[in-house]
């Protein structure tokens, strides 16, 4: 141990956020104001004594420089226990973290990873696309990731990129699933870590080569499970990097798509149903952004037409699909995470996220409606403003069942230690964010910060706070950029 000079004496809550800590003997001002206990301040050896992790980890990263990486595994085995050292822990937190959620938890949408994890031993371009999609994941939902996360994240790309680019020269290897995923992940990886509204080109790089290797695998996409879901997979990113780029679905993913409801049926899977909604939508918005459709008649019927296209979809769900209504009464707590006095409880959590994914669809295709609409058809405009709302509120009270656990007496406490609580939660930030916007309520707005900002004191759930903070902006910021901001990529996909 060594002494490193006279660090913030602030209790942890304050330091993970960095806000100014009151001290108060009685527990920090902060924390009473976000209603949590005060965990305490640090103590005078903790303020005197640090590791020398940061230390070590230069002398191992000297080696690292030096060293020369003829492979993944390679390169942890020469660098012998001292690098497992520095790096295992967050290897291990973000792998668990990041198959908890994409794999066995609530998403799932990368669930063909469990299969090919399940060789004895995985390929290296695989294992270090894993690491570094996971990494890039884990550093996300912090406030402040340390240093050594972001560094190993790019670390572990650097070295993905090199070896499927190895496994792409091999005639075998290229054509093989386990490619294919690590393509997908390295993707996944680069909308993490670049959260800002980038080029195009930038953001299609990864997809373009998928589809060209999915475009090489031909009839083999499709002949087993992995294949099917991989190929559903980068159909799903390639509608939503469509989405934001404002670019046509191309017609050969198209064609694929069409292939693939064979075997997803669109009646069986909301969530696929919407997906395919979503390509004939994404079409239809590049196309009048591009002027290919301008005639206003033509625009206004076919963006009804699609947003009763929504409503049919939901219309046919089954009865375990729609919320129970719960009511807070004079609960503290209950009356401030909800808009009106009661809040949404959703069968599953799955069910709330593809529910609120169809509305963020429908507000969408309601804002086009209405912008169109604006004097030529005041009724309409009327209408539709109604139909904002109702969809805008909706939203906001499937917030609370994320957040709080209910006794037997009707009682709420939080309930954000559950990590499928917190991954769940952050499915709901984007939503939260459109529909704040597309209401236009600064009630509902003032609302929404409040409760984002108790989120990220009680949570410690860093997208909640940069969801208030894009809320509070005096000019508003626009929704792509806030999607991709959040990384909503990875939690919504």
């Amino acid at each position: 141990m060594v002494n490193r000079g006279r660090p913030s004496r602030d209790c942890l809550p304050c330091r993970k956020r960095k806000l100014r800590c009151d001290l108060r003997p009685d527990g920090c001002g902060q924390c009473s104001r976000a209603g949590i206990a005060c965990i305490g301040y640090r103590t005078q050896e903790e303020l005197r004594f640090r590791d020398q992790t940061q230390s070590v980890k230069h002398k191992v990263q000297s080696v690292q420089r030096h060293a020369q990486p003829v492979s993944y595994r390679k390169v942890k085995l020469e660098n012998n226990a001292l690098l497992q050292t520095v790096h295992l822990g967050w290897d291990v937190f973000a792998k668990q973290d990041f198959f908890a959620n994409f794999v066995f938890g609530l998403a799932r949408s990368y669930d063909a990873l469990g299969i090919l994890y399940q060789t004895a031993n995985p390929p290296d371009h695989l294992v270090a696309s894993v690491d570094a999609a996971s990494l890039a994941f884990f550093a996300l939902r912090r406030f402040s990731p340390p240093a050594e996360i972001i560094k190993l994240a790019t670390e572990r790309y650097v070295a993905a990129l090199h070896l499927v680019n190895a496994a792409l020269a091999d005639p075998a290897a290229s054509l093989a699933d386990d490619t294919l995923q690590s393509i997908l992940l390295l993707d996944l990886y680069e909308k993490l870590v670049s959260r800002k509204l980038a080029s195009a080109a930038s953001r299609m790089k990864h997809i373009n080569g998928a589809i060209s290797l999915i475009r090489a695998r031909g009839e083999g996409n499709l002949q087993t499970y992995v294949g099917r879901r991989l190929t559903q997979r980068l159909c799903t990113t390639l509608v939503i990097s469509c989405a934001i780029s404002g670019m046509r679905i191309p017609d050969e993913m198209e064609r694929l798509r069409i292939d693939l409801s064979r075997y997803f049926k669109v009646e069986e899977d909301p969530k696929w149903a919407l997906t395919t909604l979503n390509q004939r939508i994404i079409n239809f918005t590049s196309d009048v952004q591009t002027g290919k459709i301008s005639c206003l008649n033509q625009i206004l019927t076919r963006a009804l037409d699609f947003y009763q296209s929504t409503v049919a979809m939901e219309n046919v769900l089954p009865p375990c699909w729609y919320p129970t209504r719960v009511s807070v009464g004079d609960d503290a707590l209950g009356q401030q995470l909800t808009v009106a006095g009661s809040y949404d409880v959703y069968e599953s959590l799955y069910f709330t996220q593809v529910r609120n994914a169809i509305r963020t669809a429908q507000l969408n295709l309601l804002l086009m409606i209405e912008r169109y609409s604006a004097g030529k058809d005041t009724t309409l405009a009327a209408s539709i403003r109604k139909s904002i709302g109702i969809r805008a509120l909706a939203i906001c009270d499937s917030l609370a069942q994320y957040l709080v656990l209910r006794n037997n007496q009707g009682g709420l406490s939080w309930d954000l230690d559950s990590p499928m609580k917190q991954l769940g939660s952050y499915t709901i930030f984007f939503p939260m964010y459109l529909a704040v916007q597309a209401s236009r309520d600064a009630r509902l707005a003032e609302w929404a910060q409040n409760v984002l900002g108790l989120v990220a004191d009680v949570g410690g759930l860093a997208m909640a706070q940069r969801t208030a903070d894009a809320l509070k902006q005096s000019v508003k910021v626009p929704v792509w950029d806030v999607y991709i901001m959040l990384g909503s990529y990875a939690i919504t996909a």
